[in-house]
């Protein structure tokens, strides 16, 4: 792999609040590559012409002639791609400036992959830090395990680069996933071709909540852990066909995926009863991450689904009032 090898694809549908800082991100690569940005025929008719008068010809747009979807547009950007390695990018992600020379680095340390990855922090809608992955101490980089990544979609957006050839050999992103496509097609990856991960930060996933997504829509009515768990068993029914044992475990899977605990009080008050039931229901098996978690729990278990769309609701109101306060 070298920088030539290497296409890094803005997608955007509508979205002009972020997007000049990831062509911005992608552009600015301590060893520059090809960048394009990949419009899915949105409804703002002057964003091309926006983004061209920032970056010129230093950059290639394209607009489909239709919609497609969000991960169909991600088969537009690999069709696009006039080069071996591709990097999808969001229009509200921005990479760090050694993404690129970090992937090259990975890929001459652990060749023959067809995936590599980094580390993500993620950043809110103002690109303040919220949280960073804790550094491994077990290794620098290492081969990712097909079998972990069943469990779990190890792969942050945007610290990615594969081979776009190895993904149309596989049929591409399911065009017709709710939410989990980018998770589907890595552990397809991983185990037909290999994938290799390092431990530097090399991108930025942006944190925010914007109405019109199909994946947001997903984390507000609470079917994402439900969208989770029907992956993973997916994916299991997958290594079994390469005659991989692998057994499905609710308990093993919220062992390794604990429901968030902020996320059920922000959440709760929002969703239906059916989803609060099922949602308390993985929260009351999952593993705290630190004590005050556990005393939530504790909670939880004692006073049931009722107590948790109560204490979301409080908790939000609070957290308006704090807002309301510092703005």
């Amino acid at each position: 792999m070298t920088p030539d090898d290497i296409t890094i694809a803005v997608t955007v549908f509508d979205r002009r609040s972020y997007i000049e800082q990831a062509v911005a991100s992608a552009l600015a690569q301590t060893v520059p590559v090809r960048v394009i940005v990949v419009e899915d025929c949105g409804p703002d008719a002057g964003l091309q012409s926006f983004v061209l008068q920032k970056f010129g010809p230093r950059i290639t747009y394209h607009r489909n002639a239709a919609r497609r979807g969000l991960f169909d547009n991600w088969n537009a950007c690999i069709e696009l791609c006039r080069t071996p390695w591709l990097c999808l990018l969001h229009d509200d992600d921005y990479l760090e400036p050694l993404f690129v020379e970090t992937m090259v680095e990975l890929a001459n340390k652990r060749p023959g992959k067809g995936l590599y990855y980094g580390l993500c922090r993620a950043v809110n809608a103002n690109g303040k830090e919220m949280w960073k992955p804790p550094a491994p101490f077990d290794a620098e980089s290492w081969s990712l395990d097909s079998a972990k990544a069943a469990l779990g979609n190890p792969i942050l957006f945007p610290g990615e680069i594969f081979r776009a050839d190895y993904v149309k050999s596989l049929g591409g992103f399911l065009s017709t996933s709710q939410f989990t496509g980018d998770w589907d097609m890595w552990l397809k990856l991983t185990q037909d071709y290999g994938a290799a991960g390092v431990s530097r930060i090399v991108g930025n996933a942006r944190d925010h909540f914007a109405e019109g997504r199909g994946t947001i829509r997903v984390v507000r009515n609470g079917k994402f852990c439900a969208y989770n768990i029907m992956q993973a068993k997916k994916n299991l029914a997958f290594l079994r066909r390469r005659g991989i044992r692998a057994a499905f475990s609710r308990a093993k899977y919220l062992d390794q995926n604990p429901v968030p605990v902020r996320y059920m009080l922000a959440r709760a008050s929002g969703l239906s009863p059916r989803m609060l039931s099922y949602n308390w229901g993985l929260l009351v098996h999952s593993r705290p991450t630190c004590l005050r978690d556990s005393f939530f729990l504790q909670l939880a278990r004692c006073l049931g689904p009722r107590f948790l769309a109560g204490l979301s609701f409080l908790y939000n109101r609070l957290s308006g009032k704090v807002s309301r306060r510092m703005s």
